[in-house]
C-alpha cells in the first residue's frame, strides 16, 4: 500500500501521523492502527496517541490535545518513554492479533526517527531509561551488537548482486505480563528485538531475505536480563506469514554454542526456497496467520515490522500492510511520491580480479620486483587512525562480552600476548621467527601502553590488514591473516572484550629486526602478494557444523599459522594447507592424514585431545599445543565438536573398528629384542619412566596413562617435541585432569638424553627409522626455553 502519513512542523515541535492495517483473526475483517505522535525540537517523542478498531473510520486526533481518552493497557501502551499517551482499542471481540500493534508502533517509531534524521536502533534507546528500563536495553543493545548494526563493510561478500537494493530494518517489543490486581502474582515482562536484512529488486519487487537476528528474554524491566536466540522454526513461521513465502533459515556459521542449535541468535536465509510461495489474497492465510503469532507473541511479534522497516530502507516505500509480497512491492514502488531516491547498487569485481590486474601491472617477476612495484605505496605509508579519548564500555550487552570473552580463548589472544609471570594481554612475549624475535604488543586498554585510545576501526584495521593504529604495518607473525576471516559481530565482541578488561600499564621490549626487514613498510609487498583480507564465506553445499568448525579453524583459531608449512617469506603455502609445520621449536604435526600418528585420528579422537588434552589413542598435549587446548577446553562443547568434524573431513574415512585394533596392536611396542644394543637407553627409561608409562599404562600418580607406542612424539620424523618433553617436562597440563610429568634435564646430560630417547623410538616406533644427531637435538631442547 502507499504511504499514509501526514508531518506538521514548528519550530520546536513536529507532528506525525500514519495508518497501518491489519487482517483480524477471523480474516473477515481488517483492523485499522492509527498513530499520531508529536515530537520536541531534539526529535524525542513529547506525546503518544493510538486507536485501533476493526473496520472502522480513519481517526485524527487533535495534535495539540493531550489528554487520555482511555486507560493505556498492554500490549497498546508503547514501552517508550513520552510525557502523555493515550490509547483506545475498540475490538469487543478482541480479534485483532496482538502482533498488529506491535507492527503498527515499530513501523510508525521508525518513520519518526527517519523524520528525525536519527539511528532507528539510537533512538528507540533514547526513550528506554537507564535503570528502570536495563532489560530491555539490554535485549535491544546485544540485538545489535550481533548483527553489528551501524558498522560498514566494504568486503565484497556484503554488496548486493547488480540491480538489487540492500536494507536492513529493526524493531522491538516488549509485553508486559504483570496482574494489575492486588496481591497477584506478577509475571516476569518479555522483551522481543529483531533486525533483518534483505535485498530487493525495484524492477520485479523480489525479495531476498539475506538474515535474521533476533532475540528475546524476561524479566524486571529494572534488571539486566539474561538474554537468548529465538528457536529458528519460530522465525521461519513468523517470515513466512510476513512476506507470504516460505524460507530456509539456518544459524550462521559464527553462531556460538549450544544455542546454535536450539535457540540461535543469527539465522542466514536460503533464498533458493523462496519459490515455495502460499497463497497471497486479500485474505488468504491471515487466520492462522493472527492465531500462529499470539502463540509467538513474545518472541516473534516484531517480525513484520522488522521487514517492513527494511523495505523501507532499501526502497523508502513504506508498506503498511503485510504480506509483503512482490506484487505488492511493485504496486507501491509505481505509485507517484512514495520512493525516494535509490541507494546505490551495483556489483564490485571480485578481488580475485582486482590481484591478477596488480600482478600482470607488476609484471609478476618475483617477490623483490613485487616489493619493488609497491616502492610508491610504501614510500607513504598507511594512514593513521585519530585517537579515541577513552572507550564507552557502557554500551556493550553481557552477550557481547561472553562472546568476546570466547573469540578470545579461541583465537589464543592471552597466549601471546602475555609474558612469562607477566600480566594477562600486557605482551612481552618473545616469539621466534626464521627473521628474529618478535614481541608481542600490549593489548589492554592502557591509554599509553596498550590499545585504550583505539576505535573500533582501528582495531579492525589492525586485525584484517595488519595495520596499526599509527599506520605502521604489523609482521606477519601477528595471524592478521587468518582474523581477517573473522565475521564483523565477531570482531566487534572481541573489541569489546579487550577493551572491558582490566587496563594494564606496560610497555613490552620493542621488536628490531635486521634490516632490510626492519623497514615495515615492506610488509605492504608481503601483503599484496600473500594477504587476502575478506571474511569467511560459508560453503553451501557442507553442512552448518562443517561450516562452524572451518570457520573457527581458518579464523580466530588460526591453526595454519602453526599447522601449515611457510615459504622462505614466512607465507604460508596454501597448497601444503594443515600438512605440518613449526611452532617455538616444536614440531606441529598435520592436521591432514597425519604421517605423523601411528594411530589414524578419528573424530572422536580429535575431539577428546583437543576438548581435554589427551586421547588414549595419541597421547597428551603438550608445548604450545598446551594452552591452546586449556582455551578450547573453556569454549562451549559444540564448537569443539565443529573443529574436530571438519578437521577429521580433511582426511579419508576411518573404520572406528580397525582404529581400535591399530591401537591395540601398536601399544605394545616392539619385542624387546630389537633394541638390543641400547641397554643404556633401557635402563633409564625403565628408572625414570617406565612406572608411568609401561605397556599397562603405569600406575597413574601423576594423572592420565599415555602410552608410548600410541605417542605421535615418538612416531614423528624428528626428535624435537619428544626432546622437549623429556627435558622439560609437563609443569602446565592443558586441563587439571591430565596432571603433570616431571622433566629430566636437571637429572640426565645431553648423551643420556639421546640414548633414552634411542630407545624409546626403537622400542616403540620399530617401523620408523632411528633418529640421528640425538645429542645435538638434546642441546638444543636444553637450551631452549621450557613449556
Amino acid at each position: 500500500m502507499p504511504e499514509i502519513a501526514q508531518s506538521h512542523a514548528s519550530s520546536d515541535a513536529a507532528t506525525r501521523h500514519a495508518t497501518y492495517a491489519w487482517p483480524t483473526r477471523q480474516g473477515d475483517a481488517c483492523a485499522h492502527l492509527d498513530v499520531l505522535a508529536q515530537t520536541r525540537g531534539d526529535g524525542t517523542l513529547r506525546t503518544w496517541r493510538y486507536r485501533a478498531e476493526v473496520d472502522g473510520p480513519a481517526w485524527l486526533a487533535d495534535a495539540a490535545s493531550s489528554t487520555p481518552t482511555s486507560e493505556a493497557v498492554p500490549p497498546h501502551l508503547p514501552p517508550y518513554r513520552h510525557e502523555h499517551v493515550a490509547t483506545e482499542v475498540l475490538d469487543p471481540g478482541q480479534r485483532i492479533p496482538a502482533t498488529a500493534h506491535a507492527f503498527a508502533r515499530e513501523s510508525f517509531i521508525d518513520e519518526v526517527a527517519a523524520q528525525a534524521a536519527q539511528d532507528p536502533v539510537a533512538y528507540r534507546l533514547r526513550h528506554l531509561t537507564p535503570g528502570s528500563d536495563d532489560g530491555p536495553r539490554e535485549v535491544i543493545r546485544m540485538v545489535a551488537q550481533r548483527a553489528a548494526w551501524g558498522l560498514p563493510s566494504g568486503t565484497d561478500a556484503h554488496t548486493p548482486p547488480h540491480g538489487w537494493q540492500r536494507g536492513r530494518g529493526f524493531a522491538f517489543d516488549a509485553q508486559s505480563a504483570r496482574s494489575s490486581s492486588p496481591g497477584a502474582h506478577a509475571d516476569p515482562d518479555t522483551w522481543s528485538a529483531w533486525i533483518v536484512d534483505l535485498d530487493v529488486n525495484p524492477a520485479s519487487g523480489e525479495i531476498a531475505l539475506r538474515r535474521v537476528v533476533a532475540g528475546q528474554a524476561s524479566g524486571a524491566p529494572d534488571k539486566a536480563a539474561e538474554v537468548n536466540g529465538v528457536p529458528a522454526q519460530q522465525i521461519a513461521d513468523a517470515v513466512r506469514h510476513a512476506l507470504g513465502s516460505r524460507w530456509q533459515l539456518a544459524p550462521s556459521h559464527d553462531e556460538t554454542g549450544a544455542a546454535r542449535d536450539a535457540h540461535p541468535v543469527m539465522l542466514d536465509a536460503d533464498s533458493a526456497s523462496s519459490a515455495d510461495t502460499l497463497p497471497v489474497g486479500p485474505d488468504a492465510d491471515h487466520a492462522d496467520h493472527a492465531d500462529h503469532a499470539d502463540r509467538l507473541v513474545a518472541a516473534a511479534a516484531p517480525a513484520a515490522a522488522a521487514i517492513a522497516n527494511a523495505l523501507f530502507d532499501a526502497t523508502g516505500v513504506r508498506l503498511r500492510r503485510p504480506p509483503f509480497t512482490p506484487e505488492n512491492l511493485r504496486t507501491a514502488l509505481r505509485t507517484p511520491g512514495d520512493a525516494i531516491p535509490p541507494k546505490s547498487a551495483g556489483k564490485k569485481p571480485k578481488r580475485r580480479a582486482r590481484r591478477l590486474s596488480r600482478w600482470l601491472a607488476g609484471g609478476a617477476v618475483g617477490s623483490i620486483g613485487g616489493f619493488a612495484g609497491l616502492a610508491g605505496v610504501m614510500l607513504f605509508g598507511a594512514a593513521e587512525i585519530a585517537p579515541i579519548t577513552a572507550p564507552d564500555n557502557t554500551l556493550w550487552s553481557a552477550a557481547t562480552l561472553e562472546r568476546g570473552r570466547q573469540i578470545a580463548l579461541a583465537g589464543d589472544c592471552a597466549v601471546c600476548h602475555t609474558a612469562p609471570k607477566g600480566a594477562t594481554n600486557a605482551g612481552g612475549l618473545a616469539l621466534e621467527t626464521p627473521f628474529g624475535t618478535v614481541y608481542s604488543t600490549n593489548i589492554t586498554p592502557d591509554p599509553e601502553t596498550g590499545i585504550g585510545r583505539w576505535s573500533y576501526a582501528a582495531f579492525a584495521r589492525a586485525m584484517r590488514e595488519g595495520i596499526s593504529r599509527d599506520g605502521a604495518h604489523l609482521y606477519p607473525a601477528f595471524p592478521y591473516t587468518a582474523f581477517a576471516k573473522m565475521s564483523e559481530p565477531d570482531m566487534l565482541a572481541l573489541y569489546a572484550h579487550l577493551m572491558s578488561a582490566p587496563a594494564v600499564k606496560y610497555s613490552p621490549p620493542k621488536t628490531s629486526l635486521p634490516f632490510p626487514l626492519n623497514q615495515r613498510r615492506l610488509v605492504a609487498g608481503w601483503n599484496w602478494l600473500y594477504h587476502e583480507g575478506t571474511e569467511y564465506r560459508p560453503d553451501p553445499s557442507q553442512s552448518t557444523l562443517w561450516n562452524r568448525g572451518r570457520y573457527l579453524v581458518d579464523g580466530a583459531g588460526h591453526c595454519g599459522a602453526c599447522h601449515t608449512p611457510r615459504n622462505m617469506l614466512g607465507a604460508e603455502q596454501s597448497k601444503q594447507y594443515l600438512k605440518g609445520g613449526e611452532a617455538e621449536g616444536w614440531r606441529a604435526p598435520p592436521l591432514v592424514a597425519s604421517i605423523d600418528s601411528p594411530v589414524p585420528w578419528t573424530e572422536s579422537a580429535l575431539f577428546d585431545y583437543l576438548r581435554t588434552g589427551f586421547s588414549s589413542e595419541h597421547g597428551v598435549a603438550a608445548g604450545p599445543m598446551a594452552p591452546v587446548v586449556a582455551g578450547l577446553a573453556a569454549l562451549p562443547e559444540s564448537d569443539v565438536r565443529a573443529i574436530a568434524h571438519y578437521l577429521a573431513s580433511l582426511s579419508p574415512k576411518t573404520d572406528v573398528a580397525a582404529v581400535t585394533e591399530i591401537a591395540r596392536e601398536r601399544a605394545k611396542g616392539a619385542d624387546i629384542a630389537t633394541t638390543l644394543g641400547l641397554e643404556n637407553g633401557r635402563r633409564t627409561f625403565e628408572a625414570a619412566c617406565a612406572v608411568c608409562h609401561t605397556d599397562s599404562g603405569g600406575v597413574g600418580h601423576f594423572g592420565v596413562r599415555p602410552l608410548m607406542g600410541l605417542n605421535t612424539s615418538v612416531s614423528q620424523a624428528t626428535p624435537d617435541n619428544l626432546m622437549h618433553v623429556l627435558m622439560n617436562g609437563i609443569d602446565q597440563p592443558a586441563t587439571e585432569a591430565l596432571g603433570y610429568m616431571p622433566g629430566f634435564r636437571d637429572s640426565f646430560d645431553d648423551k643420556q638424553m639421546a640414548e633414552l630417547a634411542a630407545f624409546i623410538r626403537a622400542r616403540y616406533a620399530p617401523d620408523q627409522s632411528p633418529w640421528e644427531h640425538l645429542e645435538v637435538s638434546a642441546a638444543r631442547a636444553r637450551i631452549a626455553q621450557a613449556h
